[in-house]
């Protein structure tokens, strides 16, 4: 047995390895009536595990949150990869957040991207909103290291600076196709426009919902927090304000989605289909390098999509062709 990342384990294999718990759940069912229910990560991925043997001794040894040192068997369960355990211990000594996911785009260079595209922005007033907002360095912290979501798109310790990045040069596109766009104000939307998530969400053991983003959700705590410091800036227009409110509000399109508004200015409607573009694109490639990873022809239906991809043919196929 080896010492294995998530991302390379295959069914079949037995497997030791040490990850981090995100979710733990005991749940009714399994030969000594109960089951212990859990998801493990580490920088490379997820994976659904389950403890049939003993669960309830096992669950008194560890919790949710911890790092654990495990001993399994990979298995696949209507097409989906999971593991086994036999053996689970904490690894109290180990830090959680080195097993958290992270994005593998190098964060300086984002940065950069972001500070080149504030400097474009010709309207004093949200320049200057910008400018005010990045020169907090606790929310400019938490900013660079917030994941884009809990588990949809962009789960990863950076992963809110790299969509948010993803979705301003979008953005900066659709601008030079549309000149009648007010590029201004669809430049700082792009960057503004899920802010809330720095409040939204927690990231220090695992990625979950803090109590404000469960009762209120991002889209609100983003518009509050841009609307407090634009009422701090001399001179803001009051109309600028309101458009650039609706834009946050209405970036998820409807409200079935969370929007208390659609979209209703030509630049909420680019801001939306941009911002919905980056999310799927990047479900849809995680999707396929999990499934390339593991030697997959189709990737796993996601739920949200309603679908499963096509990664091509594995290398021994290739091969034998």
């Amino acid at each position: 047995m080896s010492e294995q990342r998530i991302a390379d384990i295959s069914a079949g294999e037995r497997i030791e390895g040490r990850y981090l718990v995100v979710y733990k759940e005991l749940r009714q069912g399994g030969r000594s009536g109960q089951f212990l229910n859990l998801k493990l990560c580490d920088a490379t991925g997820s994976i659904p595990a389950r403890v049939w043997d003993n669960a309830v001794q096992l669950a008194a040894q560890f919790s949710q949150g911890d790092v654990v040192q495990v001993a399994a068997t990979a298995e696949t369960y209507r097409d989906e990869l999971q593991l086994r355990i036999e053996q689970i211990r904490a690894l109290p000594e180990e830090e959680a957040s080195d097993y958290l996911p992270r994005t593998d785009k190098d964060v300086g260079t984002m940065e950069a991207r972001l500070a080149e595209a504030v400097k474009s922005v010709r309207n004093e007033h949200l320049r200057g909103l910008l400018l005010e907002l990045f020169r907090d360095q606790e929310f400019r912290k938490k900013f660079i290291t917030a994941p884009g979501a809990k588990s949809l798109h962009h789960a990863y310790i950076g992963g809110l600076l790299e969509h948010t990045v993803e979705v301003l040069e979008l953005c900066e596109k659709t601008a030079e196709v549309f000149p009648q766009l007010d590029r201004d104000l669809l430049i700082a939307a792009a960057i503004l426009h899920d802010i809330g998530k720095v409040d939204e969400l927690t990231w220090d053991t695992a990625f979950d919902y803090s109590d404000e983003g469960k009762l209120l959700g991002h889209l609100v705590l983003g518009e509050r927090r841009v609307r407090r410091l634009a009422d701090q800036i001399p001179g803001f227009p009051e109309e600028t304000k309101r458009l650039l409110s609706h834009l946050i509000l209405s970036h998820h399109g409807e409200m079935e989605f969370g929007s208390p508004k659609e979209p209703m200015t030509a630049e909420a409607v680019a801001l939306h289909y941009a911002e919905d573009l980056g999310a799927k694109v990047n479900m849809a490639l995680g999707l396929i390098k999990t499934g390339r990873d593991r030697g997959q022809r189709w990737t796993e239906r996601h739920f949200l999509l309603n679908r499963a991809f096509y990664v091509g043919p594995t290398e021994d196929a290739e091969e034998e062709e």
